[in-house]
């Protein structure tokens, strides 16, 4: 595909997103975008490579796509349905997105970000698909990214375990590929039973073990981060993400329940939303969305490209 759109590998930074299956990859890209760009579920969704080439100058999601005869065709406005139904068909073998993600800014080089099925040892199609892009890029790109999203409340399962030890033997063999680890669903974890740095703790000393030494993480809650972003977007939501939305607010509004130790204002004060019922300024919204950490996360990886 990138042939066909006259793009060598040699020019591309991939940003790959890989975990064990509904750790929430899909979910965290659909973050940084600020709307449901892929499909995410409780389940699986995921069935092949997802590949989004970042164009800050494009308003509106194409995709380009490639069916088993060779044929190329390109969509010019994608919804979400039209990536789902891809991600479903037998006859699509290869597809591109080409948009803007606002949580990532291409600059100087050229940015594909990879969401992948994920491992599962109870599905081995998904894990070989998974592997085989893992290998791909990492035999042909010069240079890299690894979004690396583990599920806070699975750490150290036994699927994670090989996955990951077969990660850092991959990135022995190209140094040149960085990585950052997402501990995912924060907001699953009872921080009155479960300390948070304690957590990280247990979870540095896992990814540390498994041959990455001096590991990067990052908690996130991509879920709450994205209907935060989906609110300031002023896109719509549905009754239960409204339900979730008041939950979520009053989660992350109040300063010990952070992920990181950063506030700041969005907006002015008489700049706000209304939802069921009740009334938010942007500004209050943005400092809880800073407190998902997805913030942190951006900044992160724009030391990167």
């Amino acid at each position: 595909m990138l042939k066909k759109l006259s793009f060598s590998m040699k020019g591309v930074c991939p940003i790959l997103v890989i975990g064990t299956m509904s750790s929430g990859k899909s979910t965290l890209i659909n973050a940084l975008a600020g709307n449901d760009l892929l499909p995410s579920r409780n389940r699986a969704c995921t069935a092949k490579e997802v590949a989004i080439l970042v164009n800050d100058w494009k308003l509106q999601f194409a995709i380009h796509k490639i069916d088993s005869n060779g044929k190329y065709s390109l969509v010019e406005k994608a919804t979400p349905k039209d990536i789902s139904d891809f991600n479903q068909a037998n006859d699509i073998t290869e597809m591109i997105i080409e948009g803007a993600i606002k949580g990532i800014k291409s600059h100087k080089k050229l940015l594909l970000i990879i969401d992948t099925p994920g491992v599962n040892s109870m599905n081995p199609a998904h894990e070989k698909v998974t592997k085989e892009v893992v290998d791909e890029y990492l035999d042909e790109c010069l240079e890299g990214l690894i979004l690396y999203v583990i599920n806070a409340q699975q750490i150290a399962v036994y699927d994670d375990n090989v996955f990951l030890t077969y990660i850092a033997g991959r990135l022995k063999k190209n140094s040149d590929f960085n990585i950052i680890f997402v501990i995912n669903k924060m907001d699953s974890i009872d921080l009155a039973r479960e300390k948070q740095d304690e957590l990280l703790a247990d979870c540095k000393k896992y990814i540390q073990e498994r041959g990455i030494v001096n590991p990067v993480l990052i908690p996130v809650s991509a879920g709450s981060a994205l209907l935060f972003r989906k609110v300031l977007n002023e896109e719509d939501i549905s009754e239960f993400e409204e339900e979730n939305f008041a939950r979520d607010f009053s989660h992350y509004k109040r300063k010990e329940h952070s992920v990181v130790d950063q506030m700041s204002g969005w907006g002015g004060e008489t700049d706000f939303v209304q939802i069921d019922g009740a009334r938010y300024t942007k500004a209050e919204i943005y400092a809880a969305l800073k407190n998902t950490g997805i913030v942190t996360l951006e900044n992160e990886l724009a030391k990167h490209y």
